[in-house]
């Protein structure tokens, strides 16, 4: 591992300098577009949208893989601490977007590469779709490609990505089909239980520096589903206005809680996960409660919401 990540091709400047297409600063607006569908704030937006207009059983599957992967990517990182791009040995012109854009935390792997991958290979495996499998390789194709573009990250970062995204896709999503089989055995509140325990034993042990939010969302997302699907008649297809009505209501919500609580409690890393678990139980409980309180919200469909999945 230590020779793949000393590597002089994949790990060095001169590459990334070959990559990049001097085209206009069109071109650079658009990477930077791309770019931003692989940062936290594009995935905070687009889980709950998922979740409250496309498919509730699937963005659970969808959710838990993404959730898990960054966990993944953020010890990874903190474990080989490997060092980002140096704008310094990047060509002129190039440089400037490295110094803007460059993040403060190690660059292997690639979290922008690893979370496209689970993302949208969930996406398409669950959809099955053509139009969607078209969207979804293209993304995975272009946000890493940004990603060295900007001249944040190695090839071999890019390359790291890929390979970690993948493992957790056919990992994650197997045990996790297989675990949707078993758990009703389980008596709710052991299940609630499990579901909270976990996560918080997770971010406990493994290091990483965010590791606290992603299980926090991830318990308050589970957690939240499971309890919701005998207790909530909430279902996603609706028509345009009510849509764009359960989005205003329901992102609105989850600002309030983002950073509503952050005001109340203390920066540590036990208030963070409790912060994110608030957002993660807004998302698949409290939203859908409201909607459900009101017809126009509250859709139809099936017990999963919408289509059925494989």
């Amino acid at each position: 591992m230590e020779s793949f990540l000393h590597h002089p091709f994949f790990f060095g400047e001169g590459i990334l300098n070959t990559l990049h297409l001097f085209i206009g600063r069109w071109f650079d607006v658009f990477m930077v577009i791309i770019t931003y569908t692989g940062d936290e704030i594009f995935y905070t937006l687009f889980l709950p949208v998922l979740y409250w207009c496309y498919h509730k059983r699937n963005t659970v599957v969808i959710g838990s893989v993404f959730l898990i992967s960054i966990t993944v990517n953020d010890m990874m990182k903190e474990i080989f601490q490997n060092p980002r791009p140096d704008p310094g040995k990047l060509l002129e012109g190039f440089r400037a977007l490295s110094q803007r854009y460059m993040p403060e935390d190690p660059g292997f792997p690639s979290g922008h590469t690893q979370g496209s991958v689970t993302m949208w290979g969930s996406i398409m495996y669950l959809a099955r779709n053509r139009a969607v499998l078209a969207v979804g390789i293209l993304m995975i194709i272009l946000v890493p490609y940004s990603r060295m573009y900007l001249g944040v990250h190695h090839l071999g970062d890019v390359i790291g990505g890929y390979v970690l995204g993948f493992l957790c896709l056919v990992t994650v999503i197997p045990l996790g089909l297989l675990a949707e089989k078993h758990y009703g055995r389980l008596r709710e509140p052991l299940m609630v239980l499990l579901l909270l325990a976990v996560p918080f034993a997770v971010y406990q042990v493994i290091p990483g520096k965010s590791v606290y939010n992603y299980m926090g969302v991830l318990s308050g997302f589970l957690i939240g589903s499971y309890l919701a699907e005998k207790r909530i008649a909430f279902y996603p297809r609706n028509g345009v206005p009510a849509t764009a009505l359960k989005l205003l209501i329901g992102l609105a919500g989850l600002f309030l809680v983002k950073e509503g609580v952050k005001v109340l409690l203390p920066r540590t890393p036990l208030a963070g996960f409790m912060r994110y678990w608030l957002m993660g139980f807004w998302i698949t409980f409290v939203a859908p409660l409201v909607f459900s309180r009101w017809a126009l919200l509250r859709g139809k469909g099936e017990a999963h919401g919408g289509t059925s999945a494989p």
